[in-house]
């Protein structure tokens, strides 16, 4: 998740938001892998939503689109751009596309090369989604609101 989430990086996570409504692509959540095949057991994660429930997504040149429209997501460091990975069983070629089955979600990486993600081991439950990442706390020098 470099540059938005670091490894060593002490986050905080909040719930509230997700009472009052579902995630939403951009949003930096936090989930516990439970029996998500290919992911180990009990592990907390990091990831970004990409795919809303009921979304069909393709990867094309490095954007995601949705629905068949291009869509944008930032970070830091500027617009996330999406490369193919040798592991990915999902979008795999600028031809492949997914559908999000309800009740679960499509999340990325932003470090596209190297993140193991959901183009990987597949959908995530909805249930599995703890809440989302908002805070840096520790090393001092990343202190701030994740981006």
């Amino acid at each position: 998740m470099t540059p938005a989430v670091s490894p060593g990086d002490h986050l905080m996570m909040e719930g509230f938001s997700f009472v009052a409504r579902r995630p939403r692509r951009g949003d930096i959540i936090v989930f516990e892998t439970g029996n998500i095949p290919g992911l180990e057991k009990g592990a907390i994660y990091t990831k970004r939503v990409a795919g809303e429930p009921g979304e069909k997504l393709r990867i094309s040149e490095g954007r995601l689109q949705v629905n068949g429209a291009s869509i944008s997501i930032s970070n830091v460091a500027g617009e996330i751009r999406y490369s193919s990975v040798p592991y990915a069983h999902y979008l795999t070629s600028d031809t492949n596309t997914v559908m999000v089955p309800e009740g679960h979600y499509f999340v990325l990486g932003d470090n596209s090369t190297n993140s193991y993600d959901s183009r990987s081991w597949g959908f995530l439950p909805a249930g599995a989604i703890l809440g989302r990442a908002w805070l840096c706390y520790w090393p001092p020098e990343r202190a701030g609101r994740i981006q």
